[in-house]
């Protein structure tokens, strides 16, 4: 995700020309981001392919609604994904994500190095998965997708200082839980 101006500059251009329907500019922001919001459902559904149909109606709602879209692109995005979700859990009867055990995850080059180095990616999956839901989504989006805290805070619709309690909040349970295991 680019933030710097030039990046934001065009990413705004992209988006008038999406909100008028052009072909390119709609094609642009579906090459950009699928790959975002595929990862996003990947890590919080059962299969692949739920994450691939998730992912095409994300793209489907943003076609039908670009027009009238305000604010924040990235946040609108993830808020479209996030109710999507939401509905593919009522339609299975869980109303909490699927756990992590069930998912693949690869360390991601953001995170630190010492873990990254010295826990397996089983480790990982079952610390995680002793977390918040919440606080299981700021580190996903923080260590596995990259985000800034501003992003992060955009995208689950808080403050960024509660962003930052959360990822201290979560890495501490971590560290707890590393400590209680021995690591």
């Amino acid at each position: 995700m680019e933030t710097d101006n030039k990046g934001k500059t065009h990413l705004k251009q992209i988006l008038e020309k999406a909100r008028r329907l052009d072909e390119i500019a709609l094609d642009t922001l579906a090459r950009e981001y699928y790959p975002i919001i595929f990862r996003y459902f990947h890590y919080r559904t059962k299969t692949r392919e739920d994450a691939e149909d998730l992912t095409g109606e994300v793209f489907v709602r943003v076609v039908g609604s670009i027009e009238t879209q305000k604010g924040d692109f990235v946040a609108w995005l993830f808020r479209i994904a996030k109710n999507l979700l939401i509905d593919y859990y009522r339609k299975r009867g869980k109303l909490k994500e699927i756990s992590l055990d069930q998912m693949a995850i690869e360390p991601s080059p953001a995170s630190y190095e010492y873990e990254r180095d010295t826990l397996h990616p089983e480790d990982i999956k079952k610390m995680l998965n002793l977390l918040t839901d919440e606080q299981k989504e700021v580190i996903t989006l923080k260590f596995l997708e990259d985000y800034s805290n501003k992003d992060i805070a955009k995208i689950m619709n808080k403050s960024i200082g509660a962003v930052k309690a959360l990822q201290f909040r979560a890495l501490s349970a971590l560290r707890d839980i590393l400590k209680k295991e021995g690591q």
